[in-house]
């Protein structure tokens, strides 16, 4: 998955400029919301947008047992500028929270339950996508994203970044696709992180004063999101 967004992202690089000359003409797509305002091609306009996130981690930690997904949101706003009838970026940005709910090696140790540990990290993201339509109503969506993490959240208590060995700073990519009914908007996406959510030689505590060893850890973000958004007329 993380090659083929990443040649992915690589081939639709140059689509736009590439698409910008392209002549407006036939049907309208199905971003004409906003009445053709700014662009020939009337693919630009504004809204809001929130959804659910299914969010977990991939990779391996030493002491890490298969991380469960965890229930969560997203929201923001996003801005969205027309080449054509066809081909558009769209900047967003996000207040998203992701995070897993995790298992530990306890050998020896506490009970199952004391062993779990669920992690809530909220950050602020901002994708920049390629918006490529393959009719009115239907458009795909690719292209990269940075992160900022604001809060984390261990075992419901709030824990300072430095304090939880977190990587305030994240970056990935992300895919998916959306369907279009006049101003309104339903979509799905898979959002990868590629960078690690700990940082290098972190050992996390857990149950009766365990530690789980994660200094060899490759730990990484992903969230499949489903959405709702709203679009405005210029």
């Amino acid at each position: 998955m993380k090659n083929l967004l990443l040649t992915l992202m690589l081939g639709v690089a140059a689509a736009p400029a590439a698409m910008a000359q392209a002549r407006a003409g036939g049907d309208l797509s199905s971003k004409d919301y906003t009445g053709g305002a700014v662009t020939d091609s009337r693919n630009t306009g504004f809204g809001i947008k929130g959804g659910y996130n299914l969010s977990n981690l991939y990779g391996g930690g030493k002491d890490l047992l298969g991380p469960t997904s965890l229930n969560a949101f997203h929201g923001g706003v996003y801005g969205q500028f027309g080449f054509n009838q066809t081909s558009s970026v769209q900047i967003e940005l996000l207040y998203t929270r992701k995070g897993y709910i995790a298992n530990f090696n306890s050998v020896g140790g506490p009970s199952y339950n004391e062993s779990q540990r669920t992690t809530r990290l909220n950050y602020l993201q901002l994708p920049i996508l390629y918006v490529a339509n393959f009719t009115k109503n239907l458009s795909f969506h690719i292209g990269p994203q940075v992160s900022l993490l604001t809060n984390a959240r261990v075992y419901d208590q709030d824990l300072a970044l430095s304090a939880g060995g977190f990587n305030a700073l994240d970056y990935g990519a992300v895919a998916g696709f959306e369907g279009r009914v006049g101003p309104a908007r339903i979509g799905v996406r898979y959002d990868l992180g590629l960078g690690n959510v700990y940082k290098d030689g972190v050992s996390i505590k857990y149950g009766n004063n365990k530690v789980a060893d994660l200094s060899s850890s490759n730990l990484h973000n992903q969230t499949f999101q489903v959405y709702l958004g709203l679009g405005f007329t210029q």
